[in-house]
């Protein structure tokens, strides 16, 4: 295979790592990026001939990447990685000439063919060009709707079953969670479940794209509307008429901005950058973001009129630390997506030995779910069969295994814990009930729950009326 150049782009170390491995294996020079602003500048140095670049990244994202390398060299061949895949995100790649367009976690048959491509292929596709019809790229599928949304801790099943009780309503919703909680993945099940379901799902990163853009973005422009505008383009919230948009880090919209999405929201019409005209819209609207919104109002940072038209329906997703046990089950999919386990081992199902189980436990993943997913991209790409060890492992994850003493005192930790809620519980029914005679129905209403709650928790404390 000749050795065509490559470079690669992606704020993630572990995942830019995993993707350069398995490129140089196949027979490519590969040079790597994480910063996507100092990507630019080594596109105008070396000029590679195809860049792979995450979609997703702080300071210049990858369709960013992709106009500027595009306008360095039109030839460039430029693959767009991300973790979430929406048809209408993948028009938009082609749009601005992207070839592919690759969903996350990818195996080495992926980039391979691909790449295969990208060298075959005889000519770009320049930004702007018509799109074919069947052009689209074609990207991994899985589940859809709550299905997609894997884990089985208490703090899941309660986001599960909030988003299955407010899809087949029209409110807006709004998403809190840090960064990685996988806040687009909860969207798109929430359009999934919904009556919308079949109708577009629109996303878009408002922190991603400069004020000027974003804007044409969202509402669309009409041709002359600004320089560059050489043609009339229908905004986001028109594209997605009858089905849903999701407005991700909607933090990040300027005031301005902001005024015109209130506007939006209020009167369920859009008027285009330069134009007069009025269109009619029937979109449900989904935001999202990993800051408090409540305080940034505080600070006269977002509008508050916006917050409460945002805020109908609140959704919190819980960290990956917070989530008992999806640790594995995450970790699983995630190994078996990335690995494949392809021709080498194709009935064999990934496992995880003790110890690097222990580790995957103990470690806190401030990065959440995403951080998960690259950490099991690394390890596909060095397991040397179906048993995963502590060895192929990084050492930051490593070092967060605790030994058997700490473990045992966390345990017994816990176990104290437990029982003082217990005992508080007990002696705080106790004294409400005899407040009231042991009248259910009245000590209920004092706690603020329903009758049966006291009954349950009579019940479980082995408490009699004396």
């Amino acid at each position: 295979m000749g050795a065509g150049k490559i470079l690669i782009v992606d704020d993630e170390v572990d995942a830019l790592d995993n993707c350069r491995r398995i490129l140089s294996r196949l027979g490519y020079d590969c040079l790597t990026e994480h910063d996507p602003v100092r990507a630019v500048q080594r596109i105008q140095q070396e000029r590679p001939d195809l860049v792979f670049t995450d979609l997703r990244m702080p300071g210049l994202d990858g369709i960013g990447v992709l106009v500027e390398a595009k306008r360095v060299d039109s030839s460039i061949n430029v693959v767009l990685l991300t973790a979430y895949a929406t048809v209408q995100t993948a028009v938009a790649s082609m749009r601005y000439g992207a070839l592919d367009y690759v969903l996350k976690p990818y195996t080495s048959k992926d980039l391979e063919e691909v790449a295969k491509r990208a060298f075959e292929q005889a000519g770009p596709m320049h930004p702007g060009a018509d799109l074919p019809k069947g052009a689209l790229p074609t990207v991994a599928g899985g589940k859809s709707g709550i299905g997609a949304i894997l884990g089985n801790s208490q703090a899941i099943r309660e986001v599960k079953d909030l988003i299955k009780k407010v899809a087949r309503t029209d409110a807006n919703i709004l998403i809190y969670g840090e960064s990685g909680t996988g806040k687009e993945l909860a969207a798109r099940a929430i359009h999934d479940e919904s009556d919308r379901t079949g109708q577009p799902f629109v996303p878009i990163d408002c922190v991603a794209l400069p004020d000027s853009l974003l804007e044409s973005e969202l509402f669309g422009h009409e041709k002359g509307a600004f320089s560059g505008a050489h043609a009339a383009k229908a905004g986001l919230f028109e594209v997605a008429n009858r089905g849903t948009v999701f407005l991700d880090e909607v933090s990040g919209m300027s005031q301005m901005l902001q005024s015109r999405l209130l506007r939006v929201l209020q009167e369920r019409h859009v008027r285009r950058v330069g134009g007069t005209r009025y269109a009619d819209i029937d979109v449900r609207v989904i935001a999202a973001s990993n800051c408090d919104l409540e305080e940034a109002c505080r600070r006269g940072e977002f509008r508050e009129d916006l917050y409460y038209r945002l805020n109908v329906i609140p959704i919190v997703l819980p960290p990956l630390r917070e989530r008992d046990g999806d640790v594995q089950v995450l970790a699983q999919e995630f190994l078996a997506r990335s690995r494949g386990w392809g021709s080498a081992m194709p009935d064999a199902e990934p496992a995880f030995s003790p110890s690097a189980l222990a580790c995957l436990k103990a470690h806190t993943w401030p990065g959440n779910i995403r951080e998960l997913q690259n950490v099991m991209e690394r390890v596909a790409a060095l397991a040397d069969g179906p048993t995963i060890r502590a060895e192929h492992l990084s050492e930051r994850i490593r070092a967060a295994r605790p030994d058997d003493s700490v473990a045992e005192d966390m345990a017994s930790y816990k176990q104290a814990k437990q029982e003082v809620v217990r005992s508080f519980e007990r002696s705080f029914l106790l004294d409400l009930l005899k407040r009231h005679d042991w009248h259910m129905s009245n000590a209920a209403q004092e706690a603020g729950v329903d009758r049966k709650t006291i009954e349950r928790m009579v019940k479980r404390h082995g408490l009699r009326e004396p």
